[in-house]
């Protein structure tokens, strides 16, 4: 069916040429109307998923959702491709195009007469799989979909996860869940460990920086340092450096361990564990910049004035020894509260770093840069258990936003460099917000009493307004939460539009190849065509040829990362709750809807009021976005007490009920 969906896939946007059809069976063609060469749809033919229900499903698409009835669903599952005909009022299946349930994260269970597959959530037909030599009862196993009927599906093993007594076995299962490459992790240490380097060689062609006074400031349990700086002032001048090991020298173009990266394109942070995207032989050893010991490094020199305005810049293969490693706890201290750090050089050097990221931020803020106050939320987990002792919400302080500024100097210096000599490069861009999202998202904002310019809503001054006016009180989080969501994904592409969130003509990644592909491959363009050790046409054209599908992939990738990271964050947060049915918490009203009120606890946990369940005696008022409960009113932003009365953990979702309005108010 692949090659029938990628031809509907297209003729449900444009007609095609007969050239181009090809050759498909000939019942397809009773869809078709053929007309002066091209073939496209017929009037009454549509394509769309499937929003299934228990007794119909809904066909998705861009105008109004198809209705189809329980007769037509029965070999149906959520998120089909399907092709459906209109017959006088009603829509009869007549392709599934494409499958939306590809593979299948399963706990096996032995039975007298063999094993029975369980998934988290109820698939409604049995699971037939054919080889199931290498399962026991209990193992978690991703299945690769071969067929589904109306009442079964047939699978064959893809991989077993493991066990379901494993500790971090729920973390697994979302991540298979998601498809992430899972690659012989001992094969790429072990090549990782054979790698030869020519270090005599690497030294004596690399300018020696050991010399300047380097260090680190990264999280306290990190492993993987790929970047470090320098900063001396002379004569009124910040020379600011940022060091970034040299990943591309071990990870060479083509070979297993670069092949393998790719697929990830990207490091998974998750709880307390994390995916990387490269072996830890190297992202933990080889490539990180540990203090003490001479690292390889490629080093953005700048030369920034007391303006904030780099005047003079330099990119070079360089080798370094970081000083210090510090961490954002003690820099943070340092800073707010004047805790001295190690020696009086660290103070000096942290002062002088902190001024100038106050300059940079400063010159940002003028330019247009959206300052969004975003929170994480963290976890403190027993090593020994596995369980969460505690959930903290985390705030961005002075010393993350000094390397921030640092790194965001160093990505637009490399940027423009790429730009203004013509090189192919990979450019980190983040467009202009769509104009019916931002205007219903201000219109959001102006029901919560944002007062601001209707005439000027496009001009990014008028929103730095919004959220310099709320920054500090209750609407803070909402505000910046309900201006993010209107904003553009940021993505790679071959392309330098741009960075309208950081106000930046030219932006790319150019800091961490220990955790991202495209700084990788941006450091190989860089060696090759910037230092001219491989400036031949023909692998100029191959850069070209190549940086199209290698910004798609890596995007894609990056969201993906994204997503797992988010439903680890659920599962942890749902795991921690799990026994704490009937207590208490404080927290934030962040969002209303019709059907109900989402809260933030004080931690960053977020959860859900469901209003119609649990409260007769209620009324939506659209236009104040607020809801009326037996008679209290409750707003954005209201600080609310809720008492916690479910957890679900196959969804993922926490139930609250306001604590002053218990649900025995229904009566």
């Amino acid at each position: 069916m692949n090659n029938i969906y990628l031809k509907f896939h297209e003729l449900n946007t444009r007609r095609i040429h007969e050239d181009e059809l090809g050759v498909l069976d000939l019942s397809i063609y009773n869809f078709l109307t053929y007309v002066d060469g091209f073939y496209e749809l017929n009037k009454n033919i549509f394509i769309g998923s499937i929003d299934k229900k228990d007794y119909f499903a809904f066909v998705r698409q861009e105008g109004e959702d198809l209705y189809l009835d329980k007769t037509q669903i029965k070999n149906l599952m959520a998120n089909d491709v399907v092709l459906v005909q209109r017959v006088k009022k009603e829509y009869k299946l007549k392709l599934i195009l494409k499958r939306g349930l590809e593979t299948i994260v399963a706990t096996v269970e032995k039975r007298r007469h063999g094993f029975k597959y369980y998934t988290d959530k109820p698939l409604g037909k049995n699971i037939i799989v054919g080889d199931e030599s290498l399962v026991v009862n209990g193992s978690v196993v991703k299945l690769s979909v071969m067929d589904i009927t109306h009442d079964k599906i047939y699978a064959s093993i893809e991989k077993v996860i493991g066990h379901k007594t494993d500790p971090n076995i729920d973390i697994l299962k979302i991540v298979a869940y998601h498809n992430w490459p899972d690659p012989d992790m001992d094969v790429l240490e072990k090549a990782a460990a054979d790698l030869k380097i020519n270090y005599e060689h690497e030294f004596n062609t690399r300018i020696d920086l050991t010399d300047k006074f380097i260090t680190t400031i990264d999280g306290a349990d990190a492993k993987d340092l790929d970047d470090a700086i320098s900063l001396e002032v002379i004569d009124g001048n910040y020379h600011l450096g940022v060091h970034i090991a040299d990943v591309s020298l071990y990870v060479k173009q083509g070979s297993l361990i670069d092949k393998e990266a790719y697929k990830k394109s990207t490091s998974v942070y998750m709880a307390n564990t994390v995916i990387p995207m490269l072996p830890r032989k190297l992202s933990n050893d080889l490539c990180s910049l540990n203090p003490n010991t001479k690292k390889l490094t490629i080093s953005c020199l700048m030369v920034i004035n007391s303006e904030g305005k780099v005047i003079s810049y330099d990119i070079q293969k360089t080798f370094i020894e970081s000083k210090y490693r510090l961490n954002y706890d003690e820099v943070n201290s340092f800073i707010n509260d004047g805790v001295s750090l190690e020696t009086e050089q660290l103070n000096e050097f942290i002062k002088n770093a902190h001024d100038l990221s106050e300059i940079l931020a400063t010159v940002r803020r003028r330019r247009g840069e959206l300052e969004f106050n975003s929170e994480e939320i963290g976890f403190v987990i027993d090593e020994n258990t596995n369980k969460v002792l505690e959930v903290v919400s985390r705030t961005t302080g002075p010393g993350e936003a000094l390397i921030e500024s640092f790194m965001l100097a160093a990505n637009e210096t490399v940027a423009f460099h790429m730009e203004e000599n013509n090189f192919p490069s990979i450019y980190r861009i983040h467009e202009k917000p769509d104009t019916d999202k931002l205007n219903n998202a201000l219109e959001q904002l102006g029901k919560l009493g944002i007062k601001f310019n209707k005439r000027a809503i496009h001009n990014v001054k008028e929103l730095q307004k919004i959220l310099k006016e709320v920054e500090g009180t209750e609407k803070e989080y909402i505000v910046n939460m309900t201006l993010l969501f209107a904003m553009m994904r940021a993505k790679y592409d071959l392309n330098p539009l741009g960075h309208f969130g950081l106000a930046a003509r030219y932006y790319t990644h150019f800091t961490s190849p220990i955790r991202r592909y495209p700084d990788l491959i941006l450091h190989r363009m860089i060696k090759d065509m910037v230092l001219g050790e491989n400036n031949s046409l023909r692998q100029f054209k191959y850069y070209e040829s190549i940086l199209e599908e290698v910004s798609k992939h890596t995007s894609k990738q990056e969201r993906t990362a994204i997503d797992i990271e988010r439903d680890v964050n659920k599962l942890k947060s749902c795991e921690y709750l799990l026994d704490r049915i009937g207590d208490l918490f404080d927290g934030q009203i962040i969002q209303i809807l019709r059907s109900g009120i989402f809260v933030k606890l004080n931690n960053g946990i977020e959860g859900y009021v469901n209003v119609r369940n649990n409260y007769h005696n209620s009324n939506y008022d659209e236009n104040l976005l607020a809801y009326q409960i037996n008679g209290k009113l409750y707003k954005i932003g209201d600080k609310v007490s809720v008492e916690l009365i479910d957890v679900n953990m196959i969804e993922y979702e926490i139930d609250f009920i306001f604590s002053e309005n218990k649900r025995g108010s229904r009566r």
